[in-house]
């Protein structure tokens, strides 16, 4: 999605937020005011990429027009892997108007990013062992359990514990009714 500055990038935060919350890999493209502008409380200025932290999972603030490539493929690497979510990419007006030469980007370089994308051992007895003990339990299941293919799974575990399903609307159909 895409938005313009200030009031314009403000409209998308509670969309991101439901993406966040969701899982929802979206890459949201902003505008803002020229750099030299930024932090001057210029027209229509919005620290969007402080705004959106909490609810995102990652920020660029892109001022160098020749950054734009590289940061809209890692944007969207981000977005897709690990648990999917929201990534905001607020470019600089003069960044845009700037004419530059275009380069493919290579496959993104993110050495301090490891998404998780197997389940922790420990994690998995600790939950099993609450579970267990639970007087009442009950399955509350997000769309994570369709992105992992794991339906069959969810029904053996309902079975075993005996425990009600309830799905969020993104896990709708994951579940029999």
């Amino acid at each position: 999605c895409m938005a313009t500055s200030g009031p314009g990038a403000t409209n998308l935060v509670t969309p991101i937020a439901d993406a966040y919350m969701d899982s929802v890999p979206i890459v949201a493209i902003t505008g803002q005011v020229s750099s030299k502008a930024i932090g001057t409380d210029a027209f229509q200025e919005a620290d969007i990429c402080g705004i959106t932290m909490p609810i995102t999972k990652h920020n660029y603030l892109v001022t160098d027009p020749a950054e734009i490539p590289r940061v809209i493929a890692e944007a969207f690497h981000i977005a897709a892997t690990g648990r999917p979510g929201p990534v905001l990419v607020d470019i600089a007006k003069d960044a845009l108007q700037a004419t530059t030469t275009f380069r493919w980007p290579v496959e993104p370089q993110l050495p301090g990013y490891r998404p998780v994308t197997k389940p922790h051992a420990k994690q998995i007895r600790e939950a099993a062992k609450m579970l267990v003990s639970a007087k009442r339990p009950v399955l509350y299941v997000g769309g994570g359990v369709i992105k992992a293919q794991a339906t069959a799974e969810l029904r053996i575990l309902a079975e075993l514990t005996g425990a009600p399903v309830v799905t969020t609307l993104m896990a709708l159909g994951a579940f029999p009714d």
